[in-house]
């Protein structure tokens, strides 16, 4: 029992989906209506994967606070590791002080590190909680940025400025023309030949299984979700790279949701075929989601990108040796919003 003075509360450790109807109370009660869909999609598989779950109960018994941890995996250079990716925290309006947030952050930080198969465990919190997660041990390691790339435009004056911008990025980046991209319903394809990052590099890179879409991807593989491949050596049945998006919405924005590619196959080059492909479904904006102080969002922003308003702390705690090598070199970081509680 941790108190005080009236605000008294009891934190365990728990599955949730044997607690999910408490949970699911706690956030529709605090203005997350969409949270049930998002529990009933991604919790399963997440305790699945060794996910786990922290309660805090009142006095009365009710759960008046919640975080959760699920494990990720990364190949980072030639060791695997284990992130793991704190979401869903949540304390009652009435708990709402340092206080109970600190002891709940606290717990779940001690119990990860005690169960000794997660090397870190990063997320990207709220000012609020970044507060919270500061005195508890984590520290900010980079800015979960929106990037947006011009691709079309209804306008026949303001598309031809984006197809000269395209030319100028092309100019600049010194390659050829863009990559023969092939398409895919995401409902149509099968993603498992590219689950495991490929080949040797030294960068931070996750693993993403199908559940991992349908986790992060509400509805995944809808209408609008697709697959672009690039054949490996011409090899139809291998894939040097795939890009999975989603869209153009009705606004002409599509989300570049998640990239994986074989190491040295330039990025620029892979953008320009997804933009001639995107341009042949109306889009207008590209947008994706990374760390901006990697190399991964360099690349990005050579190949046209540019940060928008939204960015994000990104903040994490080594649990070991293994874990901190992986928090000091966030320039090789290469993840998206997929691999984040975004």
């Amino acid at each position: 029992m941790v108190g005080e003075s009236a605000l008294e509360f009891t934190i365990t450790a728990v599955n949730p989906l044997d607690h999910e109807t408490d949970i699911k109370q706690l956030f529709v009660t605090h203005e997350r209506a969409d949270f049930p869909s998002f529990f009933d999609r991604a919790y399963p598989a997440g305790v699945r994967a060794g996910g786990v779950s922290w309660i805090g109960r009142n006095r009365a018994g009710q759960v008046v606070m919640h975080v959760a941890c699920f494990p990720q995996r990364f190949r980072f250079g030639e060791r695997e590791v284990v992130g793991g990716l704190m979401i869903n925290a949540l304390v009652a309006r009435p708990y709402r002080s340092f206080f109970p947030a600190h002891a709940m952050i606290r717990r779940a930080k001690r119990d990860t590190k005690a169960r000794g198969d997660i090397d870190f465990i990063y997320t990207d919190p709220n000012e609020q909680a970044k507060a919270v997660m500061d005195m508890c041990g984590f520290a900010r390691v980079g800015t979960l940025t929106r990037y947006v790339l011009p691709v079309g435009d209804r306008r026949r004056l303001v598309d031809g400025a984006i197809r000269l911008f395209h030319l100028g990025v092309r100019a600049v980046t010194g390659s050829p023309g863009g990559a023969p991209l092939v398409g895919h319903l995401a409902a149509e394809f099968a993603p498992a030949p590219l689950e495991a990052p490929s080949g040797d590099s030294p960068r931070l890179r996750p693993y993403h299984s199908s559940a991992r879409y349908a986790m992060r991807m509400e509805g995944y593989p809808a209408a609008s979700d697709w697959w672009l491949t690039l054949p490996r050596n011409g090899d139809a049945s291998a894939s040097a790279a795939g890009l999975l998006v989603r869209g153009p919405n009705p606004a002409g924005v599509a989300d570049l949701e998640a990239v994986h590619r074989d190491p040295g196959l330039p990025l620029a080059g892979l953008i320009r075929g997804l933009v001639a492909w995107l341009r042949t479904r109306g889009c207008t904006r590209l947008q994706v989601w990374t760390v901006a102080e990697s190399q991964f969002a360099a690349e990005l922003r050579h190949a046209g990108f540019v940060p928008r308003e939204g960015a994000a702390s990104i903040v994490a705690t080594a649990l070991t040796a293994t874990g901190e090598a992986v928090l000091r070199s966030v320039h090789l970081w290469e993840i998206t919003s997929l691999d984040c509680d975004r």
